[in-house]
Parts: C-alpha cells; sequence; structure tokens
C-alpha cells in the first residue's frame, strides 16, 4: 500500500490531523500526516512516493475516521478498528469537501472527494457510497452541497474551460 502508520493510541478522540513536508531523510516517503488530541501527536501516516506527485494535498477529520487526499489516492484510516484502505482516483486527488464547507452538507455522508474528472462520495463509516465519473478532464470543484443535489464546475477544456454541473444524491444522475 502507499501509506504506513506509527501506531501510538489505545482508545481516544482526535481533534485534527496537521500535514508536513519535512519527512526526513527516507526518499521513499512523500509525505507525513499526524493525527492530534489534547496530549499531542497519536499517529504518524506516512504517504510513499508510490502514491504519485500531489498536485493538491488535504486531511479531514470526521467523526472516529481521518481522510487523506494525496497524489492519485484518498486514503480512510478508522481510528477505532485501525482499518486503513485505499481508493484510487482518476489522474489526481483534488478537493476534500465535508460539513464545515457547505451548511447544508447531508448528514449521512462524511466527505466528498474529487480528482481531475470525478467525485466520490463517502459515508460517515468511512465506505464509499458513490463515484460521479466524467465531470472534468483537468479539476472537479464543488460549489454547493444540500441534502438532494451537489453542484460544481469541471474544467473540460484546459485551460480556463469549466462547465458547471448538478447531481441528485439519491440517484447519482444529472440533475
Amino acid at each position: 500500500m502507499d501509506i504506513y502508520f506509527n501506531e501510538q493510541i489505545d482508545d481516544w478522540d482526535f481533534n485534527h490531523i496537521v500535514y508536513t513536508d519535512e519527512v526526513g531523510p527516507d526518499p521513499s516517503v512523500s509525505a507525513r500526516f499526524g493525527i492530534i488530541d489534547d496530549e499531542g501527536q497519536r499517529i504518524q501516516i506516512d504517504v510513499l512516493a508510490s502514491a504519485g506527485l500531489p498536485c493538491f494535498k488535504d486531511a479531514r477529520c470526521v467523526d472516529q475516521i481521518a481522510y487523506f487526499g494525496f497524489g492519485h489516492c484518498i486514503f480512510i484510516f478508522d481510528t477505532k478498528t485501525r482499518e486503513l484502505v485505499r481508493h484510487q482516483v482518476d489522474g489526481y486527488f483534488g478537493h476534500m469537501y465535508d460539513g464545515s464547507d457547505f451548511e447544508h452538507f447531508p448528514v449521512q455522508l462524511s466527505v466528498i472527494v474529487t480528482s481531475a474528472s470525478e467525485a466520490l462520495a463517502f459515508s460517515r463509516q468511512g465506505k464509499l457510497l458513490r463515484v460521479w465519473s466524467n465531470l472534468g478532464i483537468d479539476g472537479v470543484t464543488l460549489n454547493a452541497v444540500n441534502e438532494s443535489q451537489i453542484e460544481g464546475e469541471g474544467e473540460c477544456d484546459p485551460p480556463g474551460g469549466w462547465r458547471k454541473f448538478a447531481l441528485t444524491l439519491d440517484h447519482g444522475e444529472f440533475a
């Protein structure tokens, strides 16, 4: 897998994730994230160079699940079960959105991840629920998310050729 972690935890609640470009002398490590609680770092997560070069990078904590976007991957780490799952995205990881980004973010979702051409929705338990493909070819961004639909733009004719889209959450079709 393109990621490994140093486990230093029992049962605890974390507050946030930090990212650093300072990864030390190991050339196989491209990035390092730390999952933090009130007492300091509890888990160090190293993203290996095999995850790809980062256009963008982001990390989010939702309930007990930590999400890391880097290179051409999204990594999901359950802090309670210690399960680590990797999903490869199309092209490159773009952006990650959660309830802090949109006022009416659906309660059944934890995050929505975008890539070069797609959007992926994850449940509160960190499971992949839906993938919307062919939204762009060089970037997808979200402008609005609510209980019924997602609105955004995909760059279909780079540079600058952005096309708006709206997708239904329940059926995953264009609205």
